[in-house]
């Protein structure tokens, strides 16, 4: 049976660091070593943690490692991103990246 951060890890290819994860699974009160229930994949706490994961993508940096190099387009970048706010739309989540409105610049 696969763990939580096994089951994070599996969203995409792009060698997130475990570290990362775990911090992801634990911030969201989910239990990193835990093993992975069919349950959990409703469970809010999870979904929001799989959108973290798509947010942490979305400003992952290019790597190679082991002759094998990992980077994302543009585009990938975007659809990490939107699919994290629709999943965060969805949870409505409180901790989700929120536009910051205010004053710019010397005139109103």
């Amino acid at each position: 049976m696969a763990t939580i951060v096994e089951t994070l890890r599996a969203i995409n290819a792009y060698p997130i660091p475990a570290q990362a994860l775990a911090t992801i699974a634990t911030s969201r009160g989910l239990t990193p070593d835990a093993e992975f229930e069919g349950e959990l994949i409703t469970l809010s706490a999870y979904v929001l943690a799989q959108a973290d994961v798509y947010m942490w993508l979305a400003d992952a940096p290019d790597v190679s490692q082991g002759g094998q190099s990992y980077s994302f387009t543009d585009e990938q970048r975007k659809a990490f991103r939107a699919r994290a706010m629709s999943i965060y739309g969805q949870q409505e989540d409180a901790r989700a990246p929120r536009a910051i409105y205010g004053y710019k610049g010397s005139r109103l």
